[in-house]
C-alpha cells in the first residue's frame, strides 16, 4: 500500500462520524476552549494507539469483544447523562476528560493499530505510523471542532444530540455483539 492511501485511509477512518468526533463538535457548539477538547483527543488517541501497538503480539482474539463492551457500557452512560442535562459542574468542566476517555475507549484507534498498521512493522516504524494517527486525528478534530463552531447553537441542544449520538454508536457496537451470543 502507498503512504499516499494509506494516510487516505486513515483520514477517512478518523473524519468519519463517531464519538469522539461528536464530542468534539458540541463542545465547539457550547463555545468550549478547542485547544483543550483537542489535546484531549491527541492525548486519548495517543494511550489507545500506544497501547494497541505494543499490545499487537500479546493480543487474545476476544480482546475487541472486551474493548466493544467497555465502550458500549461508556458511551451509553455518557450519552444519556448528556440527553437528561445531567452533566455536573460549570460549563464545559467534565468535557476534556469526556474527550479523552471516550477517544481512548474509540474503536477507530483500534482498527487503526490493527487491521491498517503492517502487522510485519518494525519497532521504529510503529513510532511513525503512532505519529501519523494523532497528526490525523489532530486534522479530522480540528475539522469537527470548525463544523461545531459553524453550527453555533446552545449547549442544551448539543449536550442532546452528542447524548444521542453516544447512545446510537453504543447500539451499533452492541448489535453484532447480540448477533454473535444468539447464535
Amino acid at each position: 500500500m502507498s503512504n499516499d492511501l494509506f494516510l487516505l485511509e486513515a483520514f477517512l477512518l478518523f473524519v468519519a462520524p463517531g464519538p469522539t468526533n461528536a464530542l468534539l463538535m458540541a463542545g465547539a457548539v457550547k463555545r468550549e476552549q478547542a485547544t483543550r477538547l483537542l489535546a484531549a483527543q491527541a492525548c486519548g488517541y495517543g494511550i489507545a494507539a500506544a497501547f494497541w501497538l505494543l499490545s499487537r503480539p500479546l493480543m487474545p482474539a476476544d480482546a475487541i469483544q472486551i474493548l466493544k463492551f467497555v465502550a458500549v457500557g461508556w458511551l451509553s452512560v455518557l450519552g444519556l447523562r448528556l440527553m437528561a442535562g445531567t452533566s455536573s459542574g460549570a460549563p464545559g468542566r467534565h468535557d476534556g476528560v469526556s474527550v479523552l476517555a471516550t477517544t481512548a475507549l474509540n474503536p477507530k484507534a483500534f482498527i487503526y493499530c490493527l487491521a491498517m498498521v503492517p502487522m510485519d512493522a518494525g519497532w521504529d516504524e510503529l513510532g511513525i505510523f503512532w505519529l501519523m494517527l494523532v497528526g490525523t486525528t489532530a486534522i479530522t478534530g480540528s475539522l469537527w471542532v470548525l463544523l461545531g463552531k459553524w453550527l453555533g447553537g446552545g449547549r442544551r441542544i448539543a449536550d442532546k444530540i452528542a447524548g444521542a449520538a453516544l447512545v446510537g454508536f453504543a447500539l451499533l457496537l452492541l448489535r453484532p455483539l447480540l448477533i454473535a451470543a444468539a447464535v
